[in-house]
């Protein structure tokens, strides 16, 4: 779901139970604001909410909070909450140093447009683990109990360390204790309803403030949508499905794209001989660690959410470790993989809002065999068994895992959906559109991870949205350029 900030980045400059009445305990508190630093457009504050928001009289966290107020103030809408995903995704960053690429002159001119980092994110009180994430040496696809037995171990000392370097915050980062948060710096804003754009795990956070605070909500699109309400073997069936048809769409579109490396070759034939060989001795990297084969397929499912604007660049990269240096692959897994603060954090709230639902090595190969026969290329690769697998053994029970959502009482509700979106398939969107009352649906026809800023028909229609509150005409599909 957009695990990496430098991959939503690049995303976004090649286009990123029933109903809880809950009160907010801050209403009180403000934001001092000042200008920030190298971006003096932009306003720079903090806020503090309690760790726990079961006891907010006890310890606090600041968060960081970032506002760049409407070029044009006598058209004002309000003020647009922006979160572009991960989770991990910095939205302080975003909104204060990537404006114009990341929004359209319209809602840069209508709304404030407010990013806030989550809790554990970023700027506020990143999550901090004293072991990597991600181990080469440790399988995500166990063959044997032994290698279940030493991914478990790997996921809790990670997890323990976590612990140990973050201290009790990161029994609190779970994404209904973000929305909370969200709506005390609504609250401190002074304003008593928001808009709000999210953007793949942003989409499960707008949907947990939409069913905490129904009536604090002014607009609200989600874009490249989760439906938190689903099982996991549900999630990893569908995610597994989406991203082999992502690589389906890939090599379709080398065959008819001369620029393409790998145009005139059968793709699927040449990406599996590579994986293949990874398989037997992982791919050379000059001046670095060598490629795996679970590595190259993880990178080049990051590649297709950025695709089709990152298309060649997987072409190319393949054709490269074809010839012995996996170089290209192994920048983007720098990113993706080894980069400790995005992995940190998204690993440590993910296990606290996804239960895997997974008992042992035997549930897991059955989960596993599964995907495998849906996934003849990429092998059942995908970011919900990266994060099936990674919450096995951590030491944290989820306190926010999937149960059935129902929001209702809100204004109408816009979803987003791209029909070949590897990270976040379309059924998703239709499935949480079902489940949020008077939703309307919105449909990109087209390949890579979310839709705003990627078509300018979805732009243009989330944008209508935001500002006047008018969905859609039911049916709405934008077709790819």
């Amino acid at each position: 779901m957009n695990r990496s900030l430098a991959a939503s980045l690049l995303a976004a400059t090649a286009v990123l139970p029933g109903l809880i009445a809950v009160e907010p305990a801050l209403a009180d508190t403000s934001i001092s604001w000042q200008r920030c630093a190298e971006q003096p457009a932009a306003e720079c504050g903090t806020i503090e909410v309690p760790v726990d928001w079961d006891v907010p009289s006890g310890p606090k966290t600041r968060l960081s909070v970032v506002r760049r107020p409407a070029t044009d103030p006598a058209a004002r809408a309000g003020t647009l909450f922006f979160n572009p995903g991960g989770p991990g995704g910095q939205a302080v960053l975003i909104v204060r140093d990537y404006p114009s690429e990341t929004f359209s002159d319209d809602l840069r001119r209508r709304f404030d447009i407010v990013g806030i980092d989550p809790r554990g994110v970023g700027e506020s009180g990143a999550v901090r683990c004293g072991l990597p994430v991600h181990d080469p040496a440790i399988s995500q696809y166990p063959r044997t109990p032994a290698e279940y037995d030493r991914l478990v171990a790997h996921n809790r000392a990670v997890g323990e360390s976590c612990l140990t370097g973050t201290g009790p915050l990161l029994r609190h980062i779970d994404t209904t204790s973000v929305a909370r948060d969200f709506d005390a710096v609504r609250a401190a804003l002074g304003e008593t309803k928001v808009s709000f754009l999210g953007k793949s795990y942003g989409t499960m956070l707008g949907t947990e403030y939409a069913r905490l605070f129904p009536g604090r909500v002014r607009t609200m699109a989600l874009d490249g949508a989760v439906d938190h309400g689903m099982t996991s073997d549900r999630m990893v069936t569908d995610a597994t499905v989406a991203v082999e048809d992502s690589f389906e769409q890939f090599a379709s579109w080398c065959d008819r794209t001369a620029a393409c490396a790998l145009h005139g070759r059968d793709v699927g034939r040449v990406w599996d001989d590579l994986v293949a060989r990874a398989e037997r001795d992982p791919i050379p990297v000059k001046g670095g660690r060598p490629m795996t084969a679970e590595e190259l397929r993880y990178v080049a499912y990051v590649f297709l959410t950025l695709s089709p604007e990152y298309a060649g660049g997987l072409a190319t990269g393949v054709v490269q470790a074809e010839k012995g240096d996996a170089a290209l692959f192994a920048t983007m897994r720098g990113q993706a993989l080894d980069d400790p603060a995005s992995t940190a954090a998204y690993r440590s709230i993910l296990c606290l809002d996804i239960d895997p639902q997974i008992r042992d090595h035997r549930d897991l190969r059955v989960r596993l065999n599964k995907i495998r026969k849906l996934s003849p290329h990429m092998k059942g690769t995908s970011e919900f068994w990266d994060m099936t697998t990674g919450c096995l053994g951590w030491p944290l029970a989820p306190t926010n895992p999937q149960r059935p959502v129902d929001v209702h009482g809100a204004p109408p509700i816009l979803v987003v959906g791209n029909t070949h979106d590897p990270a976040t398939p379309l059924r998703w969107a239709r499935s949480l559109s079902a489940h949020i009352r008077d939703s309307g649906l919105l449909v990109y026809d087209g390949m890579g991870h979310t839709a705003y800023r990627r078509s300018a028909c979805a732009t243009e229609h989330i944008d209508r949205y935001l500002i006047t509150g008018r969905l859609p005409a039911a049916g709405t599909t934008c077709r790819a350029a």
